[in-house]
């Protein structure tokens, strides 16, 4: 399972520290592994240059949406 460095956001985070790409990142969500009902998220931050992965702390739970 590929690990995240942390990020700590300053201003307006665009930047790939590891390969100064400027344009941004793409979103990945991973499951807690401690979360035995699997609905508790950690949201991923990751370079579309270089791949480097990163965690900034984002932490989110889903739940259930009713299916119209």
């Amino acid at each position: 399972m590929p690990q995240a460095r942390q990020l700590d956001v300053t201003d307006w985070q665009h930047t790939c520290p590891e390969c100064d790409y400027e344009n941004g990142f793409h979103v990945s969500f991973r499951r807690t592994r401690g979360d035995k009902e699997g609905n508790d998220i950690s949201v991923w931050l990751i370079c579309p240059s270089c791949s480097a992965r990163f965690d900034v702390g984002l932490r989110t739970r889903l739940v259930q949406v009713a299916r119209a």
